[in-house]
């Protein structure tokens, strides 16, 4: 009789889970993206670091990734990830750095551009703590009048990286290069391989993004970011001139 019971049971759950799926198809709800995918260690994201055919994208906040990166990896956070579209590739590789508390919301992001080939995801702090990379931190330059004068004065690389519109709309620094970054894939060799870096774009955000692509792309440069782009350098005063179309 207890088998009997047992079996019963056991008929009554199997339905119970049945039906359930049944129930879950019909409503459209889905098994968390993040389950489809390798979530992988340290040790296996340095196999791909080096692979220049595959994009390694650190999607955390910009203030926390600032603090520490892994080098060749591009820094967009989830919120810019329509500036992702401009610089990787459609149809690339990538593998998404992210953090405990977002890496879904990073998957299903990544996943809604529907133009890349997610090969799997890491959590920041579980592979900074297990594998000995050699973090990096972001360098900013408080963007006062006087310091982007004295850059000018001394000959220094300085980078804008707005759009076109932008450079209209507000007029540039004279002596600046202008690559914006939706054409990085191509014009950022325009930066020269010798002395410091100074980029700039609207608030600095975009900024990030375009100078760890060119690390990426093999710089060793010193790269350092006008902190508040060029809004503040605008608030400083700092005498820009009309774009020369």
């Amino acid at each position: 009789r207890l088998i009997i019971i047992i079996l019963y049971i056991s008929i009554i759950l199997l339905l119970l889970i049945i039906e359930s799926a049944s129930l879950n198809k019909f409503l459209g709800k889905k098994q968390p993206n993040s389950l489809r995918y390798t979530k992988m260690s340290g040790k296996e994201l340095k196999k791909y670091l080096l692979n220049p055919k595959i994009f390694v994208v650190d999607t955390r906040d910009m203030t926390v990734s600032a603090a520490g990166y892994i080098p060749n990896t591009i820094l967009c956070p989830t919120t810019m990830y329509s500036w992702l579209t401009s610089i990787v590739p459609s149809a690339s590789d990538v593998i998404i750095i992210t953090d405990e508390e977002n890496y879904q919301d990073a998957i299903d992001g990544l996943i809604n551009l529907n133009c890349y080939n997610l090969l799997g995801y890491g959590i920041y702090n579980e592979i900074n703590e297990n594998t000995s990379f050699a973090i990096q931190v972001v360098e900013y330059d408080p963007n006062t009048k006087e310091s982007i004068q004295e850059k000018v004065d001394n000959g220094e690389n300085i980078i804008d990286i707005r759009e076109i519109s932008e450079f209209i709309d507000t007029g540039v620094i004279k002596e600046s290069k202008l690559i914006p970054l939706t054409t990085f894939p191509t014009d950022y060799k325009k930066i020269p391989h010798n002395g410091n870096v100074y980029v700039f774009c609207k608030s600095g955000m975009r900024a990030v993004v375009g100078m760890t692509y060119a690390k990426r792309a093999g710089y060793t440069n010193r790269f350092v970011i006008m902190k508040g782009g060029m809004n503040k350098a605008i608030e400083e005063g700092y005498p820009l001139v009309p774009y020369p179309a």
